[in-house]
């Protein structure tokens, strides 16, 4: 069934064959598109809401991958949806705040491509680890990664925050980089900032491009990518 399967559809499924609980909300949970139902569902009205939120920047944030931020409408999300835009407002203030969250999604993705890296050997062995994480991640999540080119939209408060967390991210990169250098399995004289600044903007660019059904699956591009960007930068 297609994520954006149609949610009243649902209801109707939900309300024949889902018994009622108290403390739940059933009818939200109803119409929550592409979400498992079963016997003895303890959820509560807020987790039901927030699962169905979570629903909305989905597929908000796979409209801005395939059309652009500033190309997609909430009223194109809620269609996708086949929800009113009315309810979509239940759930987002409005496209800044799902763009906010779209950011945090690259961003998390970033913090987890640190995590995966630690453990490497060297800062060459570091750095490919991180960037083939986050390269692969990013390419299942284009979403994400074309919010990291509309920090402008963003409101101030939000922006300040995406920003700080995106240098954090950076600096790290760069740390690697330095730790490379120092240990030898990265070629000396390298500016690591210029690495950060290369390799970032290779990929952020990716949304631009990428499409699963004409290119290579993410998995593959991460390789074919790390490659590319990261091969003249190893010591021989």
């Amino acid at each position: 069934m297609p994520e954006s399967v149609n949610w009243r559809r649902s209801q109707r499924v939900a309300r024949r064959s889902r018994p009622r609980h108290n403390g739940a909300d059933d009818r939200a949970d109803e119409e929550v598109p592409g979400v498992a139902r079963w016997e003895n569902d303890r959820r509560t009205s807020d987790q039901i809401r927030e699962i169905k939120r979570q629903a909305v920047l989905k597929e908000a944030s796979r409209a801005f991958g395939r059309k652009g931020y500033h190309n997609t409408s909430l009223d194109d999300v809620a269609r996708s949806l086949n929800i009113s835009k009315g309810t979509l407002y239940n759930y987002v203030r409005d496209k800044q705040e799902i763009l906010f969250e779209c950011h945090k999604e690259a961003l998390e993705i970033g913090d987890e491509a640190m995590a995966h890296a630690a453990a490497a050997a060297d800062g060459a062995a570091q750095l490919r680890s991180a960037i083939s994480f986050y390269l692969e991640r990013i390419a299942e999540n284009l979403g994400a990664c074309a919010a990291l080119l509309e920090v402008d939209a963003l409101r101030p408060e939000d922006r300040k925050v995406a920003v700080e967390r995106r240098r954090g991210f950076e600096q790290r990169i760069s740390a690697m980089v330095e730790r490379g250098i120092e240990d030898g399995s990265l070629k000396p004289g390298l500016d690591p900032l210029l690495v950060v600044r290369t390799v970032m903007g290779a990929i952020n660019w990716i949304p631009r491009w990428y499409d699963a059904d004409k290119h290579a699956a993410p998995t593959e591009l991460a390789a074919a990518m790390s490659a590319m960007l990261l091969d003249g930068l190893t010591a021989a």
